[in-house]
């Protein structure tokens, strides 16, 4: 049997080698497993204390199993609860504020006009409904509560709002102009704390009270600069309001008294129309009665006489009474219809660019060259009723253009202006109907007693650079992405290609087939005779009106007088009756 030190040294000395535990007996056997056990568990020890203070490497080389449950785990995370949405309460208190004039158009055609009436539910927003939101999501006004108003509807209470005209439904504005009280840059002045006798006996009131002169020493600030570091208005809104609404300008320093309305000296309109204003015919056979009221030739159907339209718009120039040429709004009870037109005329308009594309019309002769006054060039033109005039009644405009577009089609002689203009002649208003809204734009708003300094868009000013910074556009809120310019181009251009996929249409209807099918039928009129078939009557829509057989104007039944409207609708308010009314309307 061997020596047991013997083998012991051989034990230590053979502790990394593989010993022949064959030659060993059982007492020296358990003692070597009962030594590697102790190693064992002194080494899991350490590993256990080593693990808990610093993250255990990763290995090359993962159990199978392992890795699919971690895989598990991070399918299905524990789930967060949500974050609970705080909001900030906004202090009006902590912002100075400043009077301005915004400039402002808009296309009005999906719009339930210009102004908002509370309880008055529309199938299509209001422009003022989309300004109001805009000017409120960005914080720039604080209206005096109302309680007569719900939330959410137009509050302009406390606001010293104002507008320069109101639109019609469907009617737009390139130069709509309001006055506004809102936020400001401007730091707030010095607050001093008046000093009572309760005070000087150790009782303060602690109110700051406000000098009446604080907002002209805000302005005096050599420190601020009323322009430059202020909010960027029309970029704000412009961010905020859609794409059909763009503010143009701003006014930083109109004066206190200043009102939109009445320090407006004058509004220009424009009403758009084609020649020819429809479809016309090319049947070269007139029916038998070719002659007009007047005696002179008959256009053709579809073409208006420019000329005599021009004559006929002279004839609006001057102070007139214009009762016969608006509707009667008897909640306003005016009696006084006299307003003064500075000028009117119908020019042509011209297109933007050369060589812009326009769809073929017939012109009534196989020879494109024919200038017979009879018929007009081949190519559709683009005109204007232009009016520019201190103030307007309600409908007053579109009733001006329907009398002018009879007078075009030669259904009316020039004098009938004349003769509605006279109201001893026509004390009441014959019944007509007026011209349709869309074509209609208020062109500007002109304060010639006024030096308004504009800062329009693309006036590079230093707030701006914030807007750009924030991925707003660059170049004064006019170019880049999200300027003025590219915002409307989405919109021209949606309309553009519209008209060009239409003309291209309409040219090749045109063309195909024989261009003299009509004269199989009495040129376009079943049965051949015109005063047996419905008159068509245009009146700025897209179509025609049918009208029956044609009445002359002055023929056809008044309507009440003024005064018997006025006197109605009091009745039915149980309204006293006033002296004499000055109301004013610009309702167009």
């Amino acid at each position: 049997m061997a020596n047991p030190s013997a083998k012991e040294a051989n034990h230590q000395s053979s502790i990394y080698s593989a010993p022949d535990y064959s030659t060993w007996d059982s007492r020296h056997l358990v003692e070597r497993v009962t030594h590697l056990e102790e190693q064992l568990r002194k080494q899991t020890a350490k590993s256990v204390i080593h693990s808990s203070l610093r993250v255990k490497p990763k290995t090359k080389l993962c159990n199978r199993y392992e890795l699919l449950s971690r895989k598990a785990v991070s399918a299905s995370p524990t789930p967060k609860p949500p974050r609970t949405k705080t909001t900030r309460q906004f202090d009006p208190s902590k912002y100075s504020t400043r009077f301005i004039a915004l400039k402002f158009a808009y296309l009005g055609q999906v719009y339930n006009g210009l102004e908002y009436h509370a309880n008055n539910t529309t199938p299509n927003p209001t422009i003022e409904e989309e300004m109001w939101k805009a000017l409120q999501k960005a914080k720039l006004i604080f209206p005096t509560p109302n309680p007569a108003l719900k939330d959410g509807e137009p509050n302009w209470d406390g606001c010293e709002y104002s507008k320069s005209g109101r639109t019609d439904k469907g009617v737009s504005a390139f130069g709509q102009v309001i006055g506004i009280r809102v936020r400001s840059n401007r730091p707030l002045p010095k607050r001093r704390t008046e000093v009572s006798e309760e005070e000087d006996n150790g009782s303060a009131s602690g109110q700051p009270c406000m000098s009446h002169n604080e907002e002209q020493q805000l302005g005096d600030d050599a420190a601020f600069d009323t322009v430059k570091d202020e909010i960027p208005y029309p970029q704000v809104l412009n961010r905020l309001l859609p794409p059909e609404i763009r503010v143009l300008a701003w006014c930083p320093s109109p004066p206190p008294d200043f009102s939109a309305r009445f320090s407006c000296g004058e509004r220009r309109y424009k009403y758009f129309f084609t020649q020819p204003a429809f479809a016309p015919t090319t049947s070269s056979n007139e029916p038998p009665d070719t002659r007009n009221l007047n005696g002179s030739p008959r256009r053709r159907e579809g073409w208006l006489g420019i000329e005599t339209m021009k004559e006929a718009a002279s004839k609006f120039e001057g102070l007139h009474d214009f009762r016969n040429f608006c509707k009667v709004d008897p909640s306003k009870q005016i009696d006084n219809f006299q307003r003064r037109i500075n000028s009117a005329d119908v020019v042509e308009v011209k297109p933007g660019r050369d060589g812009e594309a326009s769809p073929e019309v017939p012109n009534g002769s196989d020879d494109e060259s024919n200038e017979d006054p009879l018929h007009a060039h081949a190519t559709p033109k683009i005109y204007a009723f232009k009016v520019q005039g201190s103030a307007f009644l309600w409908h007053q405009v579109r009733h001006m253009v329907a009398i002018l577009f009879l007078i075009g089609q030669g259904l009316e002689p020039p004098s009938l202006i004349t003769d509605l203009l006279n109201i001893d002649r026509t004390p009441q208003r014959p019944t007509y109907d007026m011209a349709d809204a869309s074509p209609l734009v208020l062109e500007d708003c002109k304060f010639p007693n006024l030096d308004l300094q504009w800062v329009h868009l693309g006036d590079y000013t230093g707030a701006e650079r914030g807007i750009a910074k924030a991925g707003g556009s660059v170049g004064g809120g006019k170019y880049g992405l999200g300027g003025a310019v590219d915002e409307m181009w989405k919109v021209w251009h949606g309309h553009k290609i519209d008209e060009v996929l239409a003309g291209e249409l309409l040219d090749l209807t045109v063309r195909g087939g024989s261009k003299r099918e009509e004269e199989k039928d009495g040129g376009g009129f079943e049965g051949g005779s015109r005063s047996s078939q419905s008159q068509k009557v245009y009146l700025g829509g897209d179509a025609p009106r049918l009208m029956g057989k044609y009445i002359p104007v002055l023929d056809r039944p008044r309507m009440e007088s003024v005064a018997a409207v006025n006197e109605k609708y009091r009745r039915r308010k149980g309204l006293p009756t006033p002296e004499s009314s000055r109301a004013t309307s610009e309702v167009v």
